[in-house]
């Protein structure tokens, strides 16, 4: 069967591998839609993966099916295959933020589900705001691992963390959630926190202080409560318990 879905939700899809765990997903990329052509009963593929196979033809080249695939129908264009696999980012759940890896992007879930493509990087973002590095793909992903040679005492490592905790729009239920609202807000064209956003730097503390607290206090405005920037010491404990907790090492 087909669907036609936007570039924006393959990641979306990919997704669904989950619940049909040998699912493989064929795409035809046309200069007017994408073809989604789901091919069941593929052994080779788990519940955490998913295989995308695509082509740059034009519109009228050709129509894949499970045995003829466009390049065995004289289709000369290159095809592409891109393997993606999931990965989760916690500092508790971290719900809203969004990620790249390649040709994958998206926004992780409310239990911090994100998509990558399998062997290479993925970066995270709120808004135009950078959390620290890209990081090569992996299944949990902590700020620990944004930071290159992080520990729990890192400087940068700390203050990922505070800035992730700080933005939470319902502190108090075991997960971290940044508002599609304030994503969108969190932009250099939004006069309000371009500034702060160009001088946050998390290896810089005085730095990261003087912007950070701005950035907080302007992005969480529409709050029903008033966010401050956590302080090193509490965001500090708050990491290490979900550490602690999922069984991941704090670097020491």
């Amino acid at each position: 069967m087909g669907y036609n879905y936007p570039l924006s939700s393959l990641a979306g899809v990919c997704a669904s591998s989950q619940r049909e765990p040998r699912d493989e997903y064929r795409l035809m990329i046309s200069k007017r839609s994408l073809l989604m052509v789901v091919v069941m009963a593929v052994p080779a593929l788990t519940g955490s993966q998913c295989v995308f196979v695509a082509s740059s033809g034009n519109d009228n080249s050709c129509k894949p099916t499970a045995d003829k695939p466009c390049d065995s129908q004289n289709n000369t264009d290159p095809i592409v295959v891109v393997t993606v696999d999931n990965g989760q980012l916690i500092d508790a759940p971290v719900q809203g933020v969004r990620y790249e890896s390649g040709s994958v992007s998206g926004v992780t879930g409310d239990l911090g589900e994100f998509q990558y493509e399998t062997g290479g990087t993925v970066r995270f973002f709120i808004g135009d705001i950078a959390l620290g590095e890209a990081v090569r793909g992996k299944a949990v992903i902590t700020p620990i691992d944004l930071v290159p040679n992080g520990t729990i005492d890192t400087p940068a490592v700390v203050n990922i963390a505070r800035l992730l905790q700080s933005l939470d729009s319902r502190p108090g239920d075991n997960r971290i959630t940044i508002p599609a609202a304030l994503r969108a807000e969190a932009v250099r064209a939004n006069g309000a926190v371009d500034t702060s956003i160009r001088y946050l730097d998390f290896s810089d503390e005085a730095a990261f202080v003087n912007a950070a607290t701005q950035l907080v206090s302007t992005l969480t405005a529409s709050y029903p409560f008033t966010a401050v920037l956590v302080d090193r010491q509490s965001a500090r404990k708050h990491l290490t318990r979900t550490l602690d907790a999922a069984g991941i090492s704090t670097g020491h």
